[in-house]
């Protein structure tokens, strides 16, 4: 422990945690405001998945570009952007158009998609090696705190004003996070070289990084899967739990950010003993038997189930969907040079973005076409399966040499 409170990264964790945070937060509200916002803008709920996929379509391409960015710019005044961003696209949602919106989304998705990279960046070089799976791990648990404060904050706000109050503290708090982390630039962004060019090269490197071995496109279908698997139920719990289940916006929120909050613990826990008792590789695996099982149950939700029950499945979603993400950034970067941490995080999260973007699209579409759920929960489950089975069939190769 001495070793990493030495290291910079007692200054990286809590800065790249905080700008996260309030990023997710921003991608996670839409879909928890949707059922009171969509009538006033004039859209359907059942359209949130095209939210989340237009946010993950400008993240996964806009992620590509991280490592050249970061190395040009800094991680702290990537992140200050990136910030700003967010504060840009949830205060013209509030405007509460169809145009707004859309460009709420594409701010959003300009927010996420190098955030992740970003950490990579500036962790991978500032964390001790042995200290990697656990650090990241925290940082990751930034995603579901953003899930928690959109759970909770949400509902609460709109019940107290309403969904316009909601979502403009979301553009208040980027601002304000912005200016918070400005003093940590000077020790964490000494690596940045302004010469360094940002062009076509720099967007199809992490890509060519992510599939030249069987190990790491192995990595990028689990990612796909996964992720698509855990946005999708994100993006439509709240709607699913009030339209289907007849839950109180309040209950279903309640849900939600148990949803989100146990990835807060599960991270922790898996960064704690990933390396020393199972390996990364093993609780990934694992994790997908775990949400395949439990989109199956969430396939059986009724109204006649018990709010207990509802909750005992939306742990078991919550501690598997939800804890996995810094394993695989911890994963991706334990098979490659440290030189390429960075990019290969960017090219393993475009295919993390790219499951995110098409996979609520044809949720929502089987749900607008069959009239229920259940077959599209059935679907999530079967991928999630297909998902770790092909990584348990997949061997890891040894780490290269730094080149």
């Amino acid at each position: 422990m001495r070793d990493l409170l030495r290291s910079d990264a007692k200054i990286a964790l809590p800065t790249m945690f905080a700008g996260q945070s309030i990023i997710a937060m921003a991608a996670y509200a839409i879909p928890v405001v949707a059922p009171a916002a969509a009538p006033d803008i004039g859209i359907s709920t059942v359209f949130v998945g095209g939210f989340t996929s237009l946010v993950y379509l400008v993240a996964m391409i806009g992620g590509l570009y991280t490592g050249a960015m970061v190395i040009r710019f800094g991680t702290v005044r990537i992140m200050q952007i990136l910030l700003l961003f967010t504060a840009a696209g949830t205060a013209a949602f509030n405007l509460g158009t169809i145009a707004t919106a859309v460009f709420c989304a594409l701010a959003v998705g300009v927010a996420v998609g190098p955030m992740n990279p970003a950490g990579s960046h500036v962790l991978a070089r500032t964390t001790p090696p042995r200290w990697r799976a656990f650090v990241f791990s925290a940082k990751q648990c930034s995603t579901p705190m953003g899930g928690v404060l959109a759970g909770v904050a949400m509902p609460a706000l709109l019940l107290a004003y309403d969904w316009k109050v909601a979502v403009g503290t979301i553009a208040v708090a980027a601002v304000v996070v912005t200016i918070l982390i400005q003093p940590t630039r000077a020790r964490l962004d000494v690596d940045r070289d302004r010469t360094r060019p940002v062009s076509a090269g720099s967007f199809l490197k992490p890509l060519r990084i992510a599939v030249s071995r069987a190990d790491l496109r192995a990595l990028a279908v689990m990612g796909f899967i996964y992720a698509g698997g855990q946005v999708t139920l994100a993006s439509y719990l709240v709607v699913f739990l009030t339209e289907q289940v007849a839950l109180s916006i309040a209950s279903a929120g309640l849900l939600y950010a148990i949803f989100s909050g146990c990835g807060i613990p599960i991270r922790l826990f898996w960064g704690v003993i990933a390396e020393r008792v199972l390996s990364s590789r093993t609780i990934l695996i694992l994790t997908g038997f775990c949400m395949a099982i439990g989109f199956v149950l969430t396939a059986w939700f009724d109204a006649a189930w018990p709010f207990a029950a509802l909750s005992a499945v939306t742990v078991l979603l919550g501690l598997s969907a939800n804890g996995w993400v810094g394993l695989f950034f911890s994963e991706i970067v334990r098979l490659v040079p440290d030189d390429q941490a960075g990019e290969a995080s960017g090219g393993g999260q475009f295919f993390t973005y790219a499951g995110i973007m098409t996979m609520p699209l044809i949720f929502g579409g089987m749900v607008a076409g069959t009239g229920e759920y259940t077959w599209s929960f059935y679907l999530l489950a079967g991928l999630c399966f297909i998902g770790a089975v092909q990584l348990l069939l997949t061997r890891p190769r040894p780490r290269p040499r730094k080149r």
